[in-house]
């Protein structure tokens, strides 16, 4: 009697559909380090997506249908959060929903700091480390797993970024950054990840990381953005996929108590 033949690992697919064999960054159930936060701070930074009973929270639950929606059709689970120029509300866009989406049962997501000359994700959660992504990327540390914190007993996991001084641009170019999103990209299928990115016209790091994310989500910073600016966003990201628009600050239709509408009427639009 022979044995049987054992099957290769053929691994998981990347954004251009190539299949990697690289060993995922950590599987669902493995330990990691544990961020454990109160209430009150969660309150405190406007972190309400984990709430199902938080009024505020009632956006980013809407949000969470559209995304996952869009996301299963396509069978993407990279997504990127940008804005056109700072502080239209990405980041807490981006952990918001996160969060939300975390709050679906067996659902795990990954929320990274892609932001690497602004990141601010570690800032709202209180900065309890002075390790982040940058390191990994610069070589401080050998394994990104040592950075990945899990808050309270969730299923979202943070990769943050601490700001380096070194330029964003050749550490995104890097080959580690590449290991990164191919461990990410090789973490069981029902794991979302979901990226906070720079602004796009800050710099080029935005574009630079739609090249390994399967579609990008907008957010505008309503009665400030302009169409222009918006127009010419999906022009510099594309052929990347924009998944819809958020509006922050929206006064009309169905908001929450922040401002932030959604909705094909209510503040997202596709731009298929």
């Amino acid at each position: 009697m022979t044995d049987s033949p054992i099957a290769p690992d053929m691994g998981a697919a990347n954004a251009s559909g190539v299949l990697t064999t690289a060993r995922p960054l950590f599987q669902p159930a493995d330990p990691l380090a544990k961020l454990n936060l109160s209430r009150e701070m969660l309150d405190d930074q406007r972190i309400v997506g984990f709430n199902n009973r938080d009024r505020r929270s009632r956006a980013y639950h809407l949000l969470r249908a559209q995304v996952t929606k869009i996301m299963k059709r396509n069978n993407w689970r990279m997504i990127g959060v940008t804005s056109a120029t700072p502080d239209a509300g990405k980041t807490f866009t981006s952990i918001n929903l996160a969060a939300a989406l975390a709050a679906t049962a067996g659902t795990t997501v990954v929320l990274a700091d892609l932001d690497l000359r602004r990141g601010s994700i570690w800032d709202t959660f209180g900065n309890p480390t002075d390790k982040g992504l940058s390191d990994y990327l610069e070589g401080k540390i050998d394994n990104p797993r040592d950075i990945a914190c899990r808050i309270n007993e969730s299923k979202l996991v943070i990769v943050p970024t601490i700001r380096s001084e070194a330029p964003s641009s050749e550490l995104l170019a890097s080959d580690r950054f590449r290991s990164f999103i191919e461990q990410l990209r090789a973490m069981p299928q029902d794991v979302l990840m979901i990226f906070d990115l720079p602004p796009v016209f800050a710099d080029d790091d935005a574009i630079m990381c739609m090249e390994y994310l399967d579609a990008y989500l907008l957010v505008v910073d309503h009665g400030v953005s302009t169409a222009r600016q918006i127009e010419e966003t999906v022009r510099l990201l594309h052929p990347a996929p924009c998944l819809g628009t958020v509006l922050n600050r929206y006064k009309g239709g169905f908001a929450d108590p922040y401002g932030y509408g959604y909705g094909d009427r209510y503040g997202m639009k596709s731009y298929d």
